[in-house]
């Protein structure tokens, strides 16, 4: 819980991008402090303990699971934002109450916070959306957590919107350097230029030959398939 590395990384304090002494390129100045202060490492485990989450909470099938091993370390300041002494702290109506028993408007609150896309928060949505109907105070609180989910989903930007529907803005320049991260440009030093849906990391590389080589496998056995069906029509018609 005071992880170095986890209070560091939470605070998203960037890089601090800034000038380097040529004044020709842009340089981190906070890298020889994240070269010492390392992200933690998440590697999965293979026989992780269920521990004592609330049952709504989502577990192995969202994209994480807060239903075994530590469910605080799995997000940002997770003490704050899941159930417990931590979020009990910052709702002191909620002092001394099991977190299975939380009022549903504030599982919707976490939910929506820590789970948006779970089926567990669309369930406490339409019980709280039933619950407000007479409840003018319960609508406005619904309105707002239903307006804070559909902003961290719209700002979230998918492949195909960022492609072809997104602003795009063209430029020229001659080419000084082109590797797999990229290429730079005379005029711009300093800045790369990525192209979009390009892999070019051994593990693409990698995935693309074994693509092929299921391809060449897929067809081998169709051929062959194809010299037996025919093998054994002549067999018949001898």
């Amino acid at each position: 819980m005071t992880n170095l590395s986890r209070r560091y990384y939470e605070r998203e304090l960037g890089a601090g991008l800034g000038p380097s002494p040529s004044m020709k390129e842009h340089f981190g100045y906070s890298e020889p402090l994240r070269r010492f202060i390392q992200r933690e490492s998440f590697e999965p485990q293979a026989n992780e303990i269920p521990n004592t989450m609330p049952s709504w909470l989502p577990g192995y099938d969202y994209m994480t699971n807060f239903k075994v091993g530590d469910p605080y370390v799995r997000i940002d300041d997770g003490y704050a934002r899941l159930p417990g002494r931590g979020y009990e702290v910052l709702h002191p109506e909620l002092e001394g109450v099991n977190p299975e028993d939380y009022p549903d408007i504030h599982k919707l609150r976490i939910l929506s916070d820590v789970a948006p896309y779970s089926r567990e928060y669309n369930l406490f949505r339409q019980r709280i959306a039933t619950q407000a109907r007479d409840n003018t105070g319960l609508q406005i609180e619904l309105d707002k957590i239903i307006d804070r989910v559909r902003q961290v989903k719209e700002s979230s930007i998918t492949m195909d919107r960022r492609r072809f529907t997104a602003p795009v803005d063209e430029i020229e320049g001659t080419v000084a350097q082109a590797g797999p991260q990229g290429i730079t440009l005379k005029e711009y030093p300093g800045r790369v230029f990525r192209f979009s849906s390009v892999g070019m990391s051994t593990a693409d590389m990698s995935a693309r030959v074994l693509g092929e080589n299921n391809n060449q496998v897929s067809s081998s056995c169709r051929t062959n398939k194809a010299s037996r069906a025919g093998a054994t029509a002549a067999a018949g018609l001898t």
